[in-house]
């Protein structure tokens, strides 16, 4: 008998469990392989979050599971850049560094040529254009222009040498000067787009940059929105303009009231960059959990231990910083701003290190 490709059966366990209540799914994924389980629940999770999206489950399934390659060589142009290299793919784009006329390095970012027929994915890549456009600050990645072009759609932006902050993490706990120091450019950073009533909506250690000056640079603003509150949304964009890949990166960093699926605020900003914060200052994630259904569980139901508890040291007001910034009423979280203020004043460094 011909094995079924793994969508198929992946389609089939979602189907038998997705009517369940959510504390009879993982008894009845037990004596699944770990592989498709953890697949199943990724996908039941997305459901949790943001309403299972109205295509079928096998093209959700199948951006699971194909990888895409990029495809522009080094030499190729595109709206006056010339491509040197390819740096990543993502969900939404591919990002090539390249230069322009005068030789300057840019960051290009380009829509996957496959999501160029879902309207969703190019409202998003859009959006994003227009959001960072519409900043100017010194620790938000700056948008030179962005159009159209006959490679696709593309963002033309600044070029950050350094490392993301997910980098940085897995070394460990910063040094506790530098994590005020850097956590306080951060916050300035997101105080900035929502004065400019920008919500970034995914805040997260990959879309935050640590330059080599020791700047720190927030990126990928593919999900803001001008304008706040923003209510819940159905699809999520991915290689088919739908959900995909695992959900645990990003949902480790979801606010309690986006996951019950209400308004996010500057508030759920607020929240997801604390618990960048405590993880930057403690070296542990403060819902870290095997699957991403006990994650959800964590961030609705968990407390968090205070970070003075988990590493000692810590500025008395940074850990009540903190707390206040992980509180699951998004009314009693101080404002980016205030944050900001709070971790400048518990900085020892006035210059970066």
């Amino acid at each position: 008998m011909t094995e079924k490709p793994a969508w198929q059966e992946i389609e089939r366990l979602y189907h038998d469990v997705a009517d369940l209540a959510p504390a009879e799914r993982a008894d009845s994924l037990a004596l699944v392989a770990a592989p498709l389980r953890e697949e199943v629940l990724s996908l039941l999770a997305a459901d949790l979050i943001e309403g299972f999206p109205e295509v079928p489950p096998h093209l959700v399934v199948a951006d699971l599971l194909e990888a895409h390659l990029g495809g522009l060589p080094p030499g190729n142009s595109v709206a006056g850049y010339t491509i040197d290299s390819l740096i990543s793919v993502g969900g939404m784009g591919e990002v090539y560094l390249a230069h322009d006329a005068k030789g300057s390095p840019v960051a290009l970012k380009i829509l996957r040529r496959d999501l160029l027929a879902s309207p969703q994915a190019v409202n998003r890549f859009e959006t994003e254009a227009r959001a960072v456009s519409a900043l100017r600050h010194s620790n938000i990645v700056a948008v030179y222009e962005s159009g159209d072009s006959p490679q696709g759609l593309f963002i033309a932006m600044e070029w950050v040498e350094g490392r993301t902050f997910r980098s940085v993490i897995g070394g460990g706990p910063a040094e506790l000067p530098r994590a005020t120091y850097w956590g306080a450019q951060a916050a300035d950073a997101l105080a900035a787009a929502h004065a400019a009533q920008v919500l970034h909506r995914d805040i997260k250690p990959e879309n935050i940059m640590l330059c080599k000056d020791g700047a720190v640079k927030i990126l990928d603003f593919g999900l803001a929105r001008h304008g706040a509150p923003v209510g819940p949304e159905l699809v999520s964009s991915g290689a088919s303009g739908t959900i995909s890949g695992s959900l645990s990166g990003t949902l480790l960093y979801m606010p309690p009231e986006i996951l019950r699926g209400e308004t996010a605020t500057t508030a759920s900003d607020v929240f997801s960059l604390g618990a960048f914060l405590y993880e930057l200052f403690t070296g542990r994630h403060p819902f870290a959990a095997d699957t991403p259904l006990d994650v959800f569980e964590a961030i609705e139901c968990r407390l968090v231990a205070p970070a003075c508890t988990v590493r000692t040291g810590i500025p008395i007001e940074v850990d009540q910083l903190l707390s206040r910034m992980l509180n699951r009423d998004p009314g009693a979280r101080p404002s980016a701003k205030e944050a900001a203020e709070i971790l400048r004043a518990a900085s020892h460094l006035s210059e970066p290190a």
